[in-house]
């Protein structure tokens, strides 16, 4: 609905207007009498007036100065002038002033009325047009919001493969999302990896803490630069783009790199280098950032640096074997968390002054975790039981680098020794020789007597005393190891389930399974699907 104001200093002229017209089939809400200019002003600042009838001469203030206040303070409402003379200046000066029409005096309703009509459709399509605008305006908003997002997208599907490079699609592309690149152009790719944390972060602090060294390295190596930082495969990746007016030179890029490592050391507390590629063809970027990622994955020793791309593809030397871990055994059957974390220390510490490459970083991961499956096992302890299998487990980042490395190697040989010495706590030697025996023989049917025998002991002595010590009886411990192995069987390999049952020392498949649901609560073939699964 529209309101309306007429004015006019003779009562009897807004009487005629405001009561004299039918406004009945016009969407007209309110219809407002003012019989001067500062009654008019009034209620134009009180009340939405889309239309206003206005005479040209009054008493005091007249229209056309009322015009000039409404342009100012009520710009949205339209102006009808009424006059008794047909003075062609009062024509040019309404025009001027914005009014909509121009009528003289006496006023023909009907040629009033049409007027008043095409003053609402102009309203209707100003209002149509100003909500379209403040739509665009809105949405503009969000794009520009959104375009860095979009951006990244954009780069992460052009080098994934799912954007076809050809220049009709790379173009509109490039138009859209205002990148200033053309099918010739050339870029500066840099590969950001993070070495290491020195706090221990969770999921949502390390995501956290990844969206701040992106935003970092848009601040210090992109910088006054035209370029982009984005997220690709886990890591951050830097592009500059070569153009015109915008030619970095490469130890301008590298001081840079290196102000931004010290930058991220000191804010974020964390380590982390810099893998510099050439000025690469667009066509040929994919391949180049895959190249990093291999030169990221190679580098295992060299941490906290700037690495050119000719730097990273020296062949390695003098590669030294991964260590021994017989002695390692020892120390974590025997529960000495101190000796067995610093031969660890030891072996990182000369790996790091030898030029090595990640095949030697795998055999000590894989080495250390042979160690701790062996002995756990040894000693009747579920390894799954002290930490879960993708916290123990965690090949893809402990492999990334040395310091990596160290912190999980670490980590994983305290828990191990912490739960060694929990549970075998206050065991004595003949317990632990019995435990052991046991466990080397696992696949024969061992009676109360030759167990006894073993460790030169009473049976029933026995019995106490490795009830007292351990918690279980002889028979629950056998059933312990016994079915830990076949879990552990079941879980980490492929073999026909009667094999398995073999090898936890059954020779009957069926009173395997009844024990072993008994036991777990599901048959070997439901444990299988569901732990593989």
């Amino acid at each position: 609905m529209f309101n309306l104001l007429v004015v006019d200093d003779e009562k009897i002229a807004v009487k005629g207007i405001t009561i004299g017209i039918d406004w009945e089939p016009f969407p007209i809400g309110q219809i407002y009498e003012a019989l001067d200019v500062n009654e008019a002003k009034l209620i134009l600042a009180q009340n939405r007036i889309d239309i206003m009838i206005s005479d040209i001469e009054m008493p005091g203030a007249n229209g056309l100065q009322l015009q000039e206040w409404v342009r100012t303070n009520s710009p949205h409402t339209e102006t009808i002038f009424l006059t008794g003379h047909a003075n062609f200046e009062y024509a040019q000066q309404a025009v001027r002033l914005g009014s909509f029409d121009y009528v003289l005096k006496p006023v023909d309703h009907d040629r009033l009325q049409d007027i008043v009509k095409h003053a609402i459709e102009k309203i209707k399509e100003d209002q149509e047009q100003l909500d379209f605008h403040e739509t665009y305006k809105m949405y503009y908003s969000h794009w520009v919001n959104e375009l860095p997002s979009l951006v990244e997208k954009f780069w992460q599907e052009l080098l994934g493969g799912k954007i076809p490079v050809n220049e009709e699609r790379l173009s509109r592309n490039f138009q859209m999302y205002d990148i200033p690149l053309q099918m010739t152009s050339t870029i500066y790719p840099i590969l950001i990896s993070v070495e290491n944390w020195k706090e221990a972060l969770n999921a949502r602090d390390e995501e956290i803490m990844e969206y701040a060294i992106r935003k970092a390295a848009a601040e210090i190596i992109v910088v006054d630069q035209l370029g982009c930082v984005i997220q690709e495969n886990g890591s951050t990746l830097v592009l500059l783009y070569d153009v015109e007016g915008n030619q970095p030179s490469l130890s301008d890029i590298k001081a840079r790199c290196e102000a931004y490592i010290s930058a991220c050391h000191r804010y974020f507390q964390c380590s982390l280098s810099c893998y510099m590629g050439e000025m690469t063809p667009l066509l040929k970027l994919s391949a180049k950032v895959g190249d990093l990622f291999q030169a990221e994955r190679n580098n295992v020793t060299r941490s906290n640096c700037v690495l050119m791309e000719n730097e990273t593809d020296q062949p390695l030397v003098n590669k030294p074997q991964a260590p021994t871990f017989a002695d390692w055994m020892v120390l974590l059957e025997a529960g000495k968390k101190a000796e067995l974390v610093a031969r660890i220390q030891e072996n990182i510490d000369r790996l790091q002054h030898a030029d090595i490459g990640p095949e030697t970083v795998e055999a000590f991961y894989y080495g250390l975790l042979h160690v701790v499956y062996h002995v756990l096992h040894k000693k009747g302890l579920a390894v799954h039981d002290m930490l879960p299998h993708q916290e123990l487990q965690d090949y893809g980042n402990a492999t990334r680098s040395l310091n990596q490395l160290r912190n999980w190697a670490v980590r994983i040989a305290t828990i191990s020794c912490d739960y060694m010495n929990s549970h075998l706590k206050g065991v004595s030697a003949v317990t632990a020789k019995l435990c052991q025996y046991m466990d080397e023989h696992l696949d024969e049917e061992l009676s109360r007597e030759e167990l006894a025998a073993s460790v030169y002991l009473n049976p029933a002595y026995l019995s106490r005393l490795f009830k007292k010590e351990t918690g279980l009886s002889i028979s629950e411990y056998s059933l312990k190891i016994r079915m830990e192995k076949a879990k552990k069987l079941l879980a980490e390999s492929n073999d026909k389930i009667s094999y398995v049952a073999e090898q936890a020392g059954y020779s009957h498949f069926s009173f395997f399974a009844k024990m072993f649901k008994k036991y777990t609560g599901l048959s070997p073939q439901e444990y299988r699907k569901n732990f593989q699964g």
